[in-house]
């Protein structure tokens, strides 16, 4: 691997970090990501070239046939049946395009699964830019919100909100309390769940403690009740895993209960679980009323006869939740799609129209369901999957889970259930965050292997 590689991965991952949808600069008709993405895909055809590594699988990763490859290879075909039943079912064709270029980021899994490595790029080098990237983008966000809420406010918000509104086309996204979420949170909230597990492991790192102060800052406040749900499991998820591997080695549920009784660290994960869990409830409803049109009913006119609790319930706050509400009109509307069984096998193709809405469902596994079919839907989960099972199979032949691995897998728990909330695992935001996953998970069993037969 020469300097020139190294400096293209370098940029390549900051600008999948801290890029939001991918179009901060553009090239003509190509957006910086594509640009990357592409010239990553060439330079390590080069390189295949150039070693005349036409038959090494360790270099030609197009021919290293592990699960994860086949998975990808199956799903890359997937996407294609998929343009064709759009195409066949006369769905737009610049939808159809549309939606197969957001997956098609896939295709990028063949030059990753060489670079990432110990010896090249290790997954160690690429959490770091993640946290530092992730810091970034808390710290920015936080500042156009300060702005919005302090300096550009009444009259004066307009023209911010349309300034940046040019500079950042479609990324950002201003809440009612002139808050802002933007896109590249979703890497914010997973360098938080690992910085959170770094000082819970007693890490004195200042960029983790950065990262914890100034990411919740920023999450809290883009107003995104997706991710304190996700914030919660993943939390919970780091509680689960410290435990399996704190206790695993002794026997006896007695024993086991009593070191996890006697373990301070673990006493202090569960604390924080618990205020996690107590605090999420509250967070939600702060948003909910914060995001969406509180109607209050006029207090004049109550009646002398109507009880004085009657009355409390009249005045409480309604609230118009249009989030929810259009969510429950793409799964009603969905139904009616996949009442067919032909769509419900296949799906109905790139390009489908769900109520209105052609660009994309909110929740990425009903979008998956009905453009790609129960085919389609059970080649994300077999890789979503393999994820937990290469990591496992490690662990049962004795390679213990690092604080980052728990981290990661945690993290990945709540994005799982977060792109059924807010779209990400569909696109190149979450696809990338899964193929880093796909990748070290593999390379993980692969090395538990190879140590078992030598």
């Amino acid at each position: 691997m020469n300097k020139f590689e190294k400096i293209l991965l370098t940029i390549f991952f900051i600008e999948v970090f801290v890029g939001g949808g991918g179009r901060l600069i553009d090239f003509g008709v190509l957006s910086i990501r594509q640009v990357l993405f592409l010239l990553l895909i060439v330079v390590f055809i080069v390189r295949i070239i150039k070693d005349k590594a036409y038959l090494n699988k360790e270099i030609n990763t197009f021919l290293r046939f592990n699960p994860v490859t086949i998975g990808v290879y199956l799903l890359l075909a997937w996407f294609v049946v998929s343009s064709i039943i759009g195409v066949l079912n006369g769905h737009p064709l610049g939808m159809i395009v549309t939606d197969f270029f957001r997956v098609s980021y896939f295709v990028v899994y063949f030059p990753l699964a060489y670079y990432i490595s110990k010896e090249r790029f290790s997954v160690q080098r690429i959490i770091t830019l993640l946290k530092y990237s992730a810091l970034a983008v808390a710290l920015f966000t936080i500042i156009i919100s300060l702005l919005g809420k302090t300096v550009f406010v009444g009259t004066h918000f307009k023209p911010y909100y349309d300034f940046l509104n040019r500079v950042f086309t479609g990324d950002l996204f201003f809440r009612p309390s002139n808050s802002v979420f933007y896109k590249s949170h979703f890497f914010v909230l997973i360098g938080l769940v690992i910085a959170l597990n770094d000082l819970f492991n007693k890490s004195k790192s200042k960029l983790s403690i950065a990262l914890v102060i100034f990411g919740s800052v920023s999450v809290l406040w883009s107003e995104t009740r997706g991710f304190l749900l996700a914030f919660m499991l993943s939390v919970f998820m780091i509680i689960v895993l410290d435990v399996k591997v704190l206790v695993d080695p002794i026997k006896g549920l007695v024993s086991k209960l009593q070191k996890l009784v006697h373990h301070k660290q673990f006493i202090k994960k569960f604390t924080i679980l618990i205020l996690v869990v107590v605090a999420v409830p509250f967070l939600y409803k702060y948003m909910t009323l914060e995001r969406f049109e509180v109607v209050k009913p006029p207090a004049a006119n109550v009646q002398p006869n109507v009880e004085p609790n009657q009355a409390a319930e009249e005045q409480e706050p309604q609230v118009n939740d249009i989030s929810v509400n259009n969510r429950l009109e793409f799964i009603i509307a969905s139904k009616d799609i996949l009442v067919h069984p032909v769509n419900l096998v296949f799906g109905s193709g790139y390009g489908t129209e769900v109520a209105g809405r052609i660009t994309g469902l909110e929740m990425s596994f009903l979008d998956i369901l009905v453009e790609q079919g129960l085919i389609g839907l059970g080649i994300w989960v077999f890789l979503f999957f393999i994820v937990y099972f290469n990591y496992y199979s490690a662990y049962k032949k004795g390679h213990k889970l690092s604080s980052l691995e728990i981290s990661l897998l945690s993290a990945f728990m709540g994005v799982l259930l977060l792109t059924n909330i807010n779209p990400f695992i569909n696109n190149p935001i979450g696809i990338s965050f899964l193929l880093i996953l796909l990748i070290v998970s593999q390379q993980k069993k692969s090395s538990s292997i190879n140590e078992v037969i030598e």
